[in-house]
């Protein structure tokens, strides 16, 4: 049984991004109720009522992470997974982002140990379900600290009916695709993600893509994409420096497609990897406006700092990826990818000294996680070409990265004022390697940056962060502090909020953010974790 609680006297920002002012929140049982100086509680009213004193302080809906990877941390035996994203105020996950999710795929596919060694794998042993529906029961039956709405992936879905394997699916694998995902949208999946830069994702053709977006559209939900490049030059197209930019040709793909099929499209985490991509900020934020100002409902995401992580792999080129893992000790093989890591290098303004390994994911370099290639090369002896292909093949390609020069900090006040932005944390746990400081602290960075900057209004930073961030992924009764709506609240700061991240503490905990309360049970008090408390619930999306 949970407590009720009335939180007084604090500076209320609601959601929708009319203007703050003073009033109380009550959270009875599960629900809100706003109320004005007017409304009278008596004592009988209050009695049982656990009373919190917000004077100075900002109350506003629970944050949602528009793009997380904790599929399965959710259901890990270890609580302290989500501590870091209670601790800054998420109350709510969309997950199964980048083409991977812990359903989709074919009961019984032979390629099950593919989808149980992906990137995002971390937390859980085998899966023993098979659908939507089986994850949701075993969520249900585990439970967790947030809520947790899902995507279903493309890749997953793809690669339990053909692998890894670089062909075109044929029209049986095709139709059974479609019939997977079509399931687990029917049964409440969020949408349909793709990882374009990932295996199977960057061997799929455009009609393939077309039609799994028409799918998307018939349900009326939404459809996420990683792209196939956010970078001026990149292996997942051919290599032509007087071309289109690679990353501007990638936007250019999706957004046809969506003006095609009239899919709901969310381009996820727009970055522009390398200082030589930076220039292209302008055309491709144009590139949206026009898609907008057409009719296309598009979007995108985004996260505060200018490194991110991802898997040392993507930085391979297409023809690399096809003929892993045995290509990484052939020759000439690797003479050619020498010379096109130079040249792409060179031609994106990246470098060894901006690949960070956080996790290794194998005994030999396991001991230099924090190092950036460029240092390790330094203390082993070796070149740094060398030393990324060895933390490749010994990794069997899973050692995780992350790598820095995604953004500068004018890029990032940039996107976080665009109209189209959305905010994420695009992050997990690292359990035996470095963390990200986005898995502490980046919603109280976002609102760090507009505060300091004085760029975006309080109102419209939450408004960015809830309600315009449920509408776009179909969860109700969230999102806004509301009448009836369900007790996701967090209360902060607005003057000390702060992210306290850096290189040497990486996991450092955020300043400013005193309470939050999920689904009305109260999970972070004066800045600390309470016990474990599995209160959030699993959400389906609804059109």
């Amino acid at each position: 049984m949970t407590s009720d609680y009335l939180l007084r006297n604090g500076t209320l920002v609601d959601g929708t991004g009319n203007p703050a002012r003073t009033a109380h929140v009550l959270i009875q049982s599960d629900r809100l109720k706003v109320l004005s100086d007017d409304d009278v509680m008596t004592a009988s009213d209050l009695e049982g009522v656990i009373q919190v004193d917000c004077t100075g302080k900002v109350v506003v809906p629970g944050f949602i992470d528009v793009h997380s990877h904790m599929d399965y941390f959710a259901i890990s035996d270890n609580p302290e997974h989500f501590n870091p994203f209670v601790a800054q105020g998420v109350t709510t996950m969309v997950v199964g982002n980048c083409g991977f999710s812990p359903f989709g795929f074919k009961h019984g596919t032979q390629h099950q140990h593919l989808i149980e060694n992906s990137l995002f794998k971390e937390g859980h042993g085998s899966i023993d379900w098979n659908s939507f529906s089986g994850y949701q029961q075993r969520i249900q039956s585990h439970g967790t600290s947030p809520n947790l709405l899902s995507l279903v992936g493309y890749g997953v879905c793809r690669t339990s009916l053909n692998g890894f394997n670089s062909g075109s699916l044929n029209q049986q694998q095709h139709e059974e695709m479609l019939t997977l995902l079509d399931e687990a949208l029917a049964q409440g999946a969020a949408g349909v993600s793709l990882g374009l830069q990932y295996k199977p994702g960057v061997f799929a053709n455009i009609g393939e893509l077309k039609d799994v977006a028409r799918l998307v559209k018939k349900h009326d939900k939404v459809l996420t994409v990683h792209a196939k490049a956010y970078s001026v030059l990149s292996g997942t197209y051919p290599m032509n420096p007087l071309g289109k930019a690679h990353n501007l040709r990638a936007i250019d793909e999706m957004l046809d497609l969506a003006r095609e099929t009239g899919v709901k499209l969310q381009f996820s985490h727009l970055i522009f990897v390398g200082e030589k991509t930076w220039p292209t900020l302008q055309q491709a934020l144009d590139k949206f406006d026009r898609a907008i100002a057409d009719g296309v409902d598009v979007r995108f995401d985004m996260f505060p700092y200018p490194f991110g992580a991802t898997l040392l792999n993507t930085l391979l080129p297409e023809w690399v990826m096809a003929k892993m893992p045995g290509v990484l000790r052939q020759r000439l093989p690797m003479l050619r990818l020498r010379l096109e890591a130079y040249f792409g290098f060179k031609g994106v303004g990246l470098g060894y000294h901006c690949i960070q390994i956080t996790d290794a994911c194998c005994d030999e370099y396991r001991q230099y996680n924090g190092l950036f290639i460029s240092e390790i090369a330094e203390k082993v002896g070796k070149e740094a070409f060398e030393v990324m292909v060895d933390i490749l093949d010994f990794s069997n390609a899973e050692a995780r990265v992350m790598i820095h020069r995604y953004y500068n900090e004018d890029i990032i006040q940039t996107l976080m004022q665009h109209p189209a932005a959305l905010y994420m944390t695009d992050s997990w746990p690292e359990p035996s390697g470095i963390e990200n400081a986005a898995t502490y602290g980046a919603f109280p960075k976002f609102l760090q940056l507009a505060r300091d900057n004085g760029s975006m209004a309080l109102e419209q930073v939450i408004a960015r962060m809830m309600s315009q961030a449920a509408q776009r992924f179909g969860i109700k009764q969230r999102g806004l502090i509301k009448d009836g709506y369900k007790g996701d609240v967090v209360v902060f700061d607005w003057n000390t909020v702060r992210d306290n991240t850096s290189r040497a503490a990486c996991s450092a905990r955020p300043t400013g953010i005193e309470h939050v309360f999920i689904n009305g049970v109260h999970t972070i008090n004066n800045g600390q974790v309470l016990s474990d408390q599995r209160n959030g619930d699993f959400l389906k999306a609804t059109a």
